[in-house]
Formats: C-alpha cells, structure tokens, sequence
C-alpha cells in the first residue's frame, strides 16, 4: 500500500549517491517524489492527495517542496516522466510552490537550471 510506497521511497533516497539531501529530513511525499519510478510515483500522489490535498505544499526541514525535490531527479526517460507527474500535479493542486523558495532561496526553476532539468520544467506547465 501507500505506506509500504513511502517507506520504499525512503530507503532508496538513502541509496541515492546523486541526491544532497540528507535522507532522514525528507518527508515521504517528497522522497517519493525524487526517487519513484513514474507508475509507482502517480499512485503515490493519487493517494497521498486524496488523504491530504495540502500535501504538495508541504515544506521539509530544509525548506525543500516536493516540487524541489522532483526537479534534482535525471531529465531524461523515466525520470522525465515522473519529473512532470510532479510538475503537473503541483500545478494543479498547489501552483503557488512554483514561487516558493527553499531554505538556500532557490526557486524550483533555480532547481530545474541547476540539475539541468529546465527543458522538461521550463514551462512548468
């Protein structure tokens, strides 16, 4: 299920040596996010915004939004893919994230130039 998901999600950002995040301070939401293959991620989404509309909007310690943490993923393939479910999604549920500053001031376009992510994010839907 959802939890089950989650904790997986966890445990492959701290197998993630690409990530800068320290796992530990990474809601689920937000570790899904960075880490989940597509299918998996929009059943994660689906089910974490039915138990929690508010869920894109909510900021980890570092600042970060799920948002953020989606734009760090790879920009090509499956990671694309999953990239813009979370791209869209915040869109549609929480668009304000989209000028919301991490806790190094960074935007989530400040993100998507810096991981090279900004062809897929460019017109953040």
């Amino acid at each position: 299920g959802l939890v089950t998901e989650l904790i997986q999600a966890r445990r492959r950002v701290a197998l993630t040596t690409r990530t800068w995040h320290s796992p530990l301070e990474l809601p689920p939401v937000h570790a899904a996010a960075l880490v989940l293959p597509a299918a998996e991620l929009r059943r994660v989404l689906d089910r974490a915004l039915e138990l929690d509309p508010g869920a894109l909007g909510d900021a980890s310690s570092q600042g970060l939004l799920p948002v953020h943490a989606a734009l760090t993923r790879g920009a090509e393939g499956a990671d694309a893919e999953a990239l813009l479910l979370v791209v869209d999604a915040t869109a549609a549920h929480h668009p304000a994230a989209f000028g919301h500053a991490d806790g190094d001031r960074r935007l989530p376009l400040h993100l998507a130039l810096e991981f090279q992510t900004a062809h897929e994010a460019v017109a953040l839907r």
